[in-house]
């Protein structure tokens, strides 16, 4: 995966953890949870989210308020 664009909703395949891209450069990428939980993960080790994390975190932003980018 090439460095996602801000706001991209990813999984950090190390973790298992679904985030929103915050900034992205030379293969590492720094996440958010909706609920303000930070992380910066290897671009290598991320991937689109499947419908049931994309929905996981679509509640979250909801719980939480607004959006994590």
């Amino acid at each position: 995966m090439t460095d996602p664009e801000v706001g991209t909703v990813v999984v950090d395949t190390f973790t298992n953890a679904v985030g929103a891209v915050t900034t992205s450069a030379n293969g590492l990428t720094r996440l958010q949870y909706p609920n303000g939980c930070a992380w910066t993960a290897y671009t290598s080790n991320l991937r689109p989210p499947v419908a049931a994390e994309q929905r996981r975190f679509e509640a979250a932003q909801q719980m939480w308020g607004g959006s994590a980018s």
